[in-house]
């Protein structure tokens, strides 16, 4: 009875925390200058698409672009925020962003501190 009883908690705290972890994500873009790069990530939090912005300088990007190889310096721009948030996070960065294509790349957060996830609920709307 016992172990049952503990297998039974196991699945359901599992199970809750996975539904709960879910619905956060990762989003990586690009931008080709800093000032860009931080208008965005100010627009992100200002309207509470994401709990926060990071922005990386500095990157060398190599790349295909018309058939021709590219090596530009770029920014990496990594958001968190909520999965439902997704959509119009990418229609400000399309809004914003110089590039005719950028990089939109989103990726689901499996796991993550109890606090932090509880800490990007409250600030994302």
């Amino acid at each position: 009875m016992l172990i049952m009883s503990i297998r039974a908690s196991v699945w359901l705290s599992k199970t809750k925390t996975e539904d709960a972890m879910i619905m956060f994500v990762a989003i990586y873009t690009t931008f080709a200058d800093i000032e860009n790069a931080k208008l965005f990530g100010r627009e992100v939090i200002e309207k509470r698409l994401g709990a926060c912005v990071n922005i990386i300088p500095n990157v060398i990007s190599i790349y295909r672009w018309n058939e021709e190889i590219e090596v530009e310096p770029e920014i990496i721009v990594w958001l968190k925020t909520r999965e439902k948030l997704v959509t119009k996070v990418e229609s400000l960065l399309k809004e914003i962003h110089s590039y005719e294509t950028p990089a939109f790349a989103v990726y689901k957060i499996h796991t993550g501190s109890e606090e932090y996830l509880k800490w990007l609920g409250e600030e994302t709307s």
